[in-house]
C-alpha cells in the first residue's frame, strides 16, 4: 500500500481559500470585541474550515470522478458533502448550546450545495480532461 499525503484527503486549494475567507467574516464579525477575542475565533473557524471543509470538499471530488455518469457523480457529491456539512454545523450548534441552532444551520444549508456542485463540475472538468488527452496520446502511441 502506498503512502497517503494531506492531499489524497483534503483539497488543500479549496480548504485554503475557505479557511481565508470564513477566518476573515469571523473576525470581521467579532472585531468589535477586541483584537485577542477575534483573532482567536477567526483562527478556530479557519483550522476547522481547512480541515473539516477541505474534507468535504475532497469527498464531493471523489465521488465525482469516481460515478461513471457525469451528472450523477456531481449531484452525488454534492448530496454526500452537503448532508456531511450541514449535520456537522448543526450538531456543532446543538453542543455549543447556540440559541437557534437550526437557524444557525440555515446559511450552511444555502451556501454549502451549490459550493459543492460548482467544486466538484470544476474537477470532473478537469479529470475527464485529463483522461481524454491520455487516450489520444495512447492512440497516437499505438499507431507509432
Amino acid at each position: 500500500m502506498g503512502k497517503y499525503t494531506l492531499r489524497d484527503f483534503i483539497s488543500i486549494k479549496s480548504a485554503t481559500a475557505g479557511a481565508l475567507i470564513m477566518g476573515g467574516m469571523v473576525y470581521f464579525v467579532n472585531r468589535e470585541f477586541g483584537f485577542d477575542q477575534a483573532i482567536v475565533a477567526a483562527l478556530k473557524q479557519a483550522f476547522y474550515t481547512f480541515f473539516f471543509g477541505g474534507a468535504c470538499v475532497r469527498i464531493s471530488e471523489i465521488i465525482a470522478v469516481k460515478t461513471e455518469n457525469k451528472f450523477m457523480g456531481i449531484a452525488l457529491g454534492t448530496l454526500v458533502a452537503s448532508c456531511i456539512t450541514t449535520g456537522a454545523v448543526y450538531t456543532i450548534h446543538v453542543m455549543k448550546g447556540t440559541p437557534l441552532p437550526i437557524e444557525s444551520t440555515i446559511p450552511t444549508l444555502v451556501m454549502a450545495p451549490p459550493g459543492f456542485i460548482f467544486l466538484a463540475w470544476i474537477y470532473r472538468t478537469k479529470k475527464d480532461k485529463e483522461k481524454l488527452k491520455e487516450a489520444e496520446l495512447s492512440k497516437v502511441l499505438d499507431q507509432v
